[in-house]
């Protein structure tokens, strides 16, 4: 039975990492360790995780970001397939096993990962949003964040090496670029069922609209030869799709997330 490695970066949120831990340990599937990055917490995590099944602890010297935090679990990660949990989110029981299996039933030898549905409540109430992606999903990812929630996405170890893991350089849209770079490479699958969900938390990223205002020009600064490869027009597309962005973002800044969010709908 194959290992899964799941990575938790964690920054003084200890209850929140408990519960991130508990629903691993909760897992049908057995084959499990449980990574828990300490990047650098003024609380004491370390005490409160230590001796929990499964869990290996690592803490960061300083505090270097969630980036930096997930690339150390994939360097100590001994599992074929990781998967990656943010502090404040949780998976459904049968999660792991549901997704390890549509692998082992593949006969797709560049499958790379496997996705799921989100029961998403960061917005304050929940909502699920659907991953039915399928395939060589990389112009699709070109043209929009296609793939909802990290905590969704359980990859094969050696795949993610390969691309190098997550950009450090990134303040927000670390997914998205990941996504971007192992698309372009390996193909993707999804089980249609809600496996895993998000709260809403303090200092969440979703939130934080000069980090998304960073975020989203770096990003389209780095993918800019990618864009330029499809056509003038697809790149001016995105030109344009990027400035509507940082328009959004600013009005979530000056007006608050409520009025960010109707521009949403």
């Amino acid at each position: 039975m194959s290992l899964v490695s799941v990575i938790i970066p964690s920054f003084n949120r200890v209850d929140l990492v408990e519960r991130a831990i508990q629903s691993v340990i909760d897992q049908s599937y057995p084959e499990v360790e449980i990574i828990v990055i300490d990047d650098a917490s003024d609380v004491d995590i370390r005490h409160r995780v230590e001796g929990l099944p499964g869990v290996k602890y690592y803490r960061n010297k300083e505090n270097r970001g969630a980036c930096y935090s997930r690339n150390r679990g994939i360097q100590e990660a001994k599992g074929e397939y990781i998967n990656f949990l943010d502090d404040d989110d949780v998976l459904l029981p049968t999660k792991l096993e549901t997704q390890v299996e549509c692998f082992k039933q593949s006969n797709d030898p560049d499958l790379g990962m496997v996705t799921c549905h989100a029961n998403d409540g960061r917005s304050g109430e929940f909502i699920i949003r659907e991953n039915k992606v399928k395939g060589d999903i990389y112009n699709l990812l070109l043209n929009r964040f296609s793939v909802s929630g990290i905590e969704t996405m359980l990859f094969k170890t050696d795949f993610i090496r390969e691309i190098g893991g997550f950009d450090e350089n990134l303040q927000s849209s670390q997914e998205y670029d990941l996504l971007i770079r192992f698309a372009e490479h390996y193909t993707v699958d999804y089980v249609d069922e809600v496996l895993t969900k998000e709260f809403r938390s303090v200092n969440q990223i979703s939130t934080n609209f000069d980090k998304k205002i960073q975020g989203a020009r770096y990003l389209y600064k780095k993918h800019d030869h990618r864009f330029r490869e499809k056509g003038f027009l697809f790149w001016l597309k995105m030109k344009s799709k990027l400035q509507m962005l940082i328009l959004r973002f600013y009005v979530g800044k000056v007006f608050g997330e409520k009025m960010y969010r109707m521009l949403l709908r």
